[in-house]
């Protein structure tokens, strides 16, 4: 379907479905506490709120699935129109592809059982317990904390304040982030935000949130309006851009397959952290961006890295490799004293990093965080959570030995 219909058309109205997204998200923020002070019981307001929020996140999903695969499938000319028609079926397939695919790693992940119920409507059902008793409550708890925090903050949207100056990277960042950032990426974290804040300024000044320009005009503004050296200038394209490329379901060279997939986060083709969609490499090529996109990418990867959030893999440097174990390495040692403090405060004897070998296991597994023990003995292993089932299974098959699984197919007349 992608490849009959015209790629700037496409991405031009996909780009203004997530833009939307991202407004209605900030229009509920803003008036979190009018409406938890407007309504009642709040069980009923945060319910109506993390609906909503679920239908967001569906939709930006998938809207950023058809950005990553229109960017490559759809022909820059001779294509038609897209039609309002056309993108709600894109939007519907993009996203029972990731939901499909969802339940696919649940199920190669031994997290359902491998049954799938088939509909006379084409439709299917399976096990959805996993998600029920473990992704949803996570979700629900983290959702109502951002809410209250948002209501929390309602006051300081009328503070009659002047902006302060800007600080610098140096004032905000460690100077082995700073060092680790340049390696990585070509460019300072301090630039990373002035050709942000440039592209900003032209969403500005063509009174737009989904902007179109070409690479030539893109490359003049961050030089001569921002001031960025050439090699800059092109290291923040070539970081937060995807490029057009003859095929979808091929990463470019450098990147695996595993960049391509939408249902996986952290991904290094992800329009999340590549925002920009560029259909060439020539100066007189076509460029769009969404202002909202963006912002959120360039903040998401800056603050990502620099609190070791994203995996080693994600990178390709050395330096900024052993930044993110080192950070990670000191957070997880933290967090491994206070659980354990928690436990000896409750009566209980710890150990932290206990060697799995100590405990009759083999050596690849590791060690366990915190061993606690009065007459049973608990292990604690930290992990992140973030919220879908492919985080989770990626984070199984870490200490287990994954087996491909077969889904029973059982048609329901």
């Amino acid at each position: 379907m992608l490849q009959q219909l015209d790629r700037a058309s496409v991405i031009r109205e996909v780009l203004g479905v997530h833009e939307a997204v991202i407004q209605d998200r900030d229009h509920w923020r803003r008036t979190a506490q009018a409406v938890l002070a407007l309504y009642a019981p709040e069980e009923d307001v945060f319910a109506v709120a993390q609906k909503r929020e679920s239908d967001r996140t569906n939709v930006s999903l998938a809207a950023r699935t058809i950005l990553e695969m229109a960017i490559c499938e759809c022909p820059e000319v001779g294509g038609r129109q897209l039609s309002r028609w056309e993108l709600d079926e894109l939007l519907a397939k993009a996203a029972l592809l990731v939901e499909v695919a969802t339940d696919s790693d649940a199920v190669n992940s031994d997290l359902i059982e491998p049954r799938i119920d088939l509909h006379p409507n084409g439709e299917y059902t399976i096990d959805r317990g996993f998600h029920n008793t473990v992704i949803k409550p996570f979700l629900t708890a983290y959702f109502r904390e951002e809410f209250e925090a948002a209501a929390g903050e309602y006051s300081k949207l009328y503070r009659n304040e002047r902006p302060g100056e800007r600080k610098s990277a140096d004032e905000v960042f460690s100077a082995d982030f700073i060092r680790a950032f340049r390696t990585e990426f070509g460019l300072t974290p301090d630039e990373a935000v002035d050709g942000l804040a440039e592209l900003m300024d032209l969403a500005v000044e063509r009174d737009s949130v989904v902007v179109e320009t070409t690479l030539g005009a893109l490359k003049k503004r961050l030089t001569k309006a921002r001031g960025l050296s050439l090699d800059a200038s092109k290291a923040f394209i070539r970081t937060f851009s995807i490029f057009h490329r003859p095929a979808w379901d091929k990463p470019p060279s450098g990147f695996r397959k595993q960049d391509l997939y939408p249902w996986r986060f952290r991904r290094r083709l992800s329009a999340t952290f590549r925002p920009i969609l560029v259909f060439g490499e020539q100066d007189d090529d076509k460029v769009f961006f969404g202002a909202g996109l963006l912002w959120l990418g360039v903040g998401y990867l800056l603050e990502r890295a620099e609190k070791g959030h994203l995996p080693k893999e994600f990178f390709t440097s050395q330096e900024m490799k052993q930044y993110i174990g080192r950070v990670n390495s000191e957070r997880g040692h933290a967090f491994a004293w206070l659980v354990a403090d928690h436990f000896r405060e409750n009566g209980w004897q710890t150990r932290t990093n206990v060697q799995m070998t100590e405990l009759g296991g083999p050596a690849e597994l590791g060690d366990v965080d915190v061993l606690a023990w009065p007459t049973q003995v608990l292990r604690f292993t930290g992990r992140t959570l973030h919220g879908t089932i492919s985080s989770v299974s990626l984070t199984d098959r870490d200490y287990t030995v994954s087996t491909e699984k077969k889904a029973t197919v059982k048609p329901i007349s």
